[in-house]
């Protein structure tokens, strides 16, 4: 087994010629020893039976008629051993007993006999050995070697075949060891560059291939997505700490500077939420998200109570109106941070007025009573660092940019509709969602 590996180790193409001389080898092996099994039928089986026939016919009538002559042919003769006189039979033929054998006539002549008796006598039947190996030949060897010439033909036609599709294989093998990833360009291969375009498994490799370049172009997409978005929008919370820190150099009072604790404690938790956001913007899959059945009602409520603090506007109002329960399965983390980037954005661009969420029987509406955008704003506004004509806020645009790619990932149908100096109205629906109106759920409707 081992010296099969080692012979089996190179390059495709080498081990496609192994292979076949491996298989060349093995089919000749085989065929001489059918070969060699064809001649032992023909010599043991055939001839032996033609010669019993011959004895049986000769005995039969020699019964009936002493003078019944001894078959003497070109390929065959009789020699009759009557009693104890065998002066009729040649010397090298008396000490033979009964039976079918070659035997020893001379040098270079060993042909085959076969000896029978009735009673007394004995019957010497001689077969040319010339004439068995002419049948062997002709019944055995000539056959058969005929069969491994078209097997051999058979062979070669295969290794030619095959080896035009290992070259599709190799061409595809260095296209992809050349292929330029630092470039940028992540083209995808044609099958008409390897062959011949109507070939099914060319058609299978390359398009697995360009499977593959689709699915590292993705893993470097989100991985440039991280860095871009971590070293962006990591800029402000670091640079309220700073501030912060300073103003704690210079405050002796314990209030004031208690205060400052607090606001850097809460943009610590900003912080570490948005890495959590970016990180999982950046995984391929949600395997390692817990995914359970969440009352949006509920959460809703907590975030807006919380975003409604954390903004800090007197003069914005806000409600939650709803007629039943709207029950979904998703992650509650990836729910949090979709509501809370668009409620803060409501809420951001909102000086004075209403912001309220509406929950339907499809899914939620943030509505808002702000700045509101023209159609060009409202064409871009899910493009990462996108910022429409109101940029007096901080930020860098990616809120709205999040918001976009998580409800990609889920599954959810995201909208908005806006109006400039009127409100901004975003819509997210959920098509597995689960209604449930207040008369059923036993709760009273919120406002």
């Amino acid at each position: 087994m081992n010296a099969l590996n080692r012979l089996l180790k190179g390059n495709l193409d080498t081990k496609l010629v192994r292979v076949f001389i491996l298989q060349i080898l093995a089919i000749s092996l085989a065929t001489v020893m059918g070969v060699y099994a064809a001649a032992l039928v023909v010599e043991r089986v055939l001839v032996q039976e033609a010669l019993n026939g011959e004895a049986e016919h000769f005995w039969s009538n020699y019964e009936q008629d002493r003078s019944f002559p001894l078959p003497n042919t070109n390929n065959l003769r009789g020699y009759l051993s009557r009693g104890s006189d065998f002066s009729a039979v040649p010397v090298w033929l008396h000490g033979e007993p009964p039976g079918f054998r070659r035997a020893w006539e001379g040098p270079g002549s060993q042909p085959v006999i076969h000896v029978s008796e009735r009673g007394a006598d004995r019957l010497y039947l001689v077969f040319d050995e010339v004439q068995v190996s002419s049948l062997a030949f002709y019944f055995g060897i000539a056959p058969l070697t005929g069969v491994l010439l078209l097997i051999y033909v058979l062979t070669w036609v295969g290794y030619v075949m095959s080896r035009r599709a290992v070259s599709t294989v190799v061409k595809l093998a260095d296209a992809v060891r050349n292929y330029d990833f630092r470039s940028g360009r992540f083209e995808k291969f044609s099958p008409r560059d390897f062959g011949d375009a109507g070939d099914s498994e060319t058609v299978a490799l390359v398009n697995a291939i360009n499977q593959f370049i689709t699915r590292l172009e993705s893993f470097i997409q989100r991985e440039r997505n991280f860095t871009r978005n971590a070293s962006h929008e990591l800029r402000t919370p670091l640079a309220v700490i700073k501030a912060n820190l300073n103003l704690l150099a210079k405050f002796d009072d314990p209030d004031r500077r208690q205060a400052v604790l607090d606001r850097m404690a809460r943009t610590v938790v900003d912080m570490e939420s948005l890495v959590e956001t970016l990180l999982l913007l950046a995984r391929e899959s949600e395997s390692k998200l817990t995914t359970s059945s969440l009352v949006l009602n509920d959460l809703l409520r907590e975030l807006l109570e919380q975003t409604s603090t954390a903004v800090g506007k007197d003069s914005v109002e806000s409600g939650i109106h709803a007629r039943g329960l709207l029950e979904v399965d998703a992650p509650e983390r990836v729910l949090a941070i979709v509501f809370t980037n668009l409620l803060r954005n409501a809420m951001t661009y909102t000086e004075q007025g209403r912001v309220d969420v509406i929950i339907d029987q499809r899914g939620v509406v943030i509505r808002d009573t702000g700045c509101g955008m023209c159609e060009e704003d409202l064409e871009h506004m899910f493009e990462p660092f996108y910022r429409g004509h109101d940029r007096s806020n901080e930020g860098y645009g990616l809120g709205l940019a999040i918001v976009r790619r998580l409800c990609n990932r889920f599954g959810w149908d995201l909208s908005a509709e806006s109006e400039l100096g009127v409100g901004t109205e975003i819509r997210i629906d959920f098509p597995r969602a689960r209604f449930r109106p207040f008369a059923e759920a036993g709760t009273r409707p919120s406002s």
